[in-house]
């Protein structure tokens, strides 16, 4: 079984898109704090205990996030044009990961909420099924994060900024396969002020 567990941690890498400026909630969101971490560190932590690994983090240039303590325990790639939209930084990140890995792991850095329980079973279901594309179905619809097999990097790097993840998802739909999982909230991010209420910031 650990030879198992070890295999599997070595098939998926983790990606943070984390380089937007935050313009909906009005402040740097991923620097809000939720359970004694801030919401960038909360997502770091989904990835690399859930099995992900390695975890590379997308950020602007000189970010103030580089020097949070949970940042360092993860791969930085800096996006030199972040005003490009959330798909510029996966690419960034999907360009530098490792030829190793055989998938990705997507998981925007203001999706504080999803587990790192439920980062493994998907990472469990893509080791055993080897999908092209894999996301999770939360209680209340399809959540994050979305792996994305080695075979689809290509596409998905290709498509259009405008547009992001969401063309690959459309052209593949026949090949995307959702796990039903049972986490509470999972699926809630953080766009608007009154979603602050969401946090949990003790």
């Amino acid at each position: 079984m650990e030879d198992k567990v070890l295999d599997i941690h070595n098939l998926v890498a983790g990606l943070i898109p984390a380089a937007g400026a935050s313009h909906r909630m009005g402040q740097d969101k991923r620097r809000l704090r939720h359970r004694g971490k801030t919401l960038l560190e909360n997502t770091i932590e989904a990835l690399a205990d859930g099995g992900a690994n390695p975890v590379l983090l997308v950020l602007e240039p000189s970010s103030p996030c580089a020097q949070l303590p949970g940042v360092s325990q993860v791969t930085v790639v800096v996006n030199p044009a972040p005003e490009r939209g959330m798909l510029s930084s996966i690419r960034v990140g999907i360009e530098a990961l490792p030829s190793t890995v055989s998938a990705v792991a997507v998981l925007p850095g203001d999706n504080a909420f999803v587990p790192a329980a439920a980062v493994a079973a998907l990472l469990r279901h893509y080791a055993e099924h080897r999908p092209l594309l894999l996301a999770p179905r939360y209680a209340q619809g399809r959540g994050h994060p979305l792996i994305i097999d080695r075979r689809l990097f290509e596409e998905a790097t290709a498509c259009d900024d405008a547009v992001g993840l969401r063309q690959l998802v459309r052209r593949r739909e026949a090949d995307l396969e959702l796990l039903s999982l049972d986490y509470d909230g999972a699926e809630q991010d953080l766009d608007l002020p009154e979603h602050l209420e969401r946090l949990d910031p003790t």
